[in-house]
């Protein structure tokens, strides 16, 4: 009965010894490249939109400093400038002749504002 035991065992032992099937082995590499190229696709896309997001935020800083430097400017309220590819458009405001609506403009970044003017 021990002898027997013994000998379940070490049969058991001898299978667990023999390894993997060449068959085995190419369907765990394979199932390791999809996933791998999954991961990797994966991260690609998301560097991509990182710096989708950097050049949105760049081209918002740029259309904010156009901005900032209109308003302590005090264009002519006539004026319409570009600058790079920021582009300015003064509207003058109805009844008042020192006012206008500042509209900068850069590459999908729009801002207004009612800026002072001579």
């Amino acid at each position: 009965m021990i002898l027997s035991r013994y000998a379940e065992r070490s049969e058991a032992f001898r299978v667990l010894l023999q390894g993997f099937t060449l068959p085995e082995v190419c369907v765990a590499f394979t199932v390791l490249g999809v996933g791998t190229t999954a991961l990797l696709s994966g991260w690609n896309f998301f560097n991509r939109e990182v710096a989708t997001e950097r050049c949105r935020v760049e081209r918002f800083y740029e259309a904010f400093s156009a901005m900032e430097k209109l308003i302590e400017s005090k264009p002519l309220c006539t004026d319409s400038l570009i600058q790079g590819p920021v582009s300015v458009q003064l509207e003058r405001l109805p009844g008042n002749v020192h006012l206008a609506w500042a509209v900068v403009q850069n590459e999908g970044v729009s801002l207004k504002r009612l800026v002072r003017c001579k």
